[in-house]
């Protein structure tokens, strides 16, 4: 019995595991309401999320978009790859840079994601719609 249960929990703890994030999870316009480097050799820079109030936000045809101070900063398409947002930002020009964000923690309510740079920068953000 010890072991038919063990086997149930390995069971479900790795099919848990690969359902991963879902696109319906990510859906949405999202406030920033923290900004920080994880390195602490990096001065952070003075960012005021009250008055530029960032936020990003994720479609469901795969479109995003990133806001501050009430004007566009960037736009592009993204797709989910487990738990990385494969962004692609289109410039100006027409040219496309590729950003990836690792997901740090999703739930209903609260998006915590990192750039996957050298200086690392973890936001935090509330979901408002």
């Amino acid at each position: 019995m010890k072991n038919y249960v063990l086997f149930i929990f390995t069971i479900l703890l790795f099919t848990s595991c690969l359902t991963g994030i879902k696109n319906e999870d990510l859906i949405g316009k999202w406030k920033y309401t923290k900004y920080e480097y994880t390195n602490k050799s990096v001065a952070a820079p003075n960012i005021d999320l009250s008055e530029q109030q960032p936020y990003i936000v994720f479609h469901g045809d795969g479109k995003a978009e990133i806001y501050s101070s009430g004007k566009l900063l960037s736009h592009g398409t993204y797709f989910l790859d487990h738990k990385i947002i494969r962004y692609e930002e289109v410039l100006e020009n027409g040219v496309k840079r590729k950003i990836p964000f690792l997901i740090k923690a999703l739930n209903q309510t609260t998006l915590v994601f990192e750039t996957m740079e050298a200086e690392v920068k973890r936001i935090t953000a509330e979901k408002t719609n």
